[in-house]
């Protein structure tokens, strides 16, 4: 009786656990995955694109679209290696090396969005933007000097 009793709590438990999920899932709203374009030049385009409508969403307050543009930025950022088969060695290396501050920085600008911290959301977008001018430097094609 006891164990009976036990395992039917557990059922009501584990069940009404996966009951409840999809109703708390849905306040969060599903990412559409980034659109990768094929050339660098073209994903330092969407850089920009993604850059401004953060910089507006951070000035006018809109700290729920700060996580996706600042990961938007991360993943665009991040698939610059395998579209950057002209550059020099050393350059490829420049920008591979800063991807890691890339994320850090998105994850950094997630969590001050997410606190509606403007002074240290917008303090963060400051140093996202120092670290892709300085991967821009090495496409000098897309402006990079």
């Amino acid at each position: 009786m006891r164990t009976r009793f036990t395992l039917l709590f557990l059922g009501m438990l584990l069940g009404g656990n996966l009951a409840f999920q999809p109703r708390a899932l849905a306040g969060e709203k599903a990412e559409a995955p980034v659109r990768i374009p094929p050339t660098a030049a073209a994903v330092w385009q969407a850089i920009d694109q993604q850059s401004a409508a953060l910089g507006k969403a951070i000035q006018t307050g809109a700290f729920t679209e700060v996580h996706h543009r600042a990961f938007a930025i991360r993943d665009l950022a991040a698939s610059l290696p395998a579209r950057s088969g002209g550059l020099p060695p050393d350059k490829l290396a420049q920008v591979k090396a800063n991807l890691p501050f890339v994320a850090t920085l998105a994850q950094r600008l997630d969590a001050t969005g997410d606190a509606k911290d403007r002074a240290g959301t917008e303090s963060n977008f400051r140093k996202l933007q120092a670290i892709l001018k300085l991967m821009r430097a090495n496409y000098p094609e897309t402006g990079g000097k």
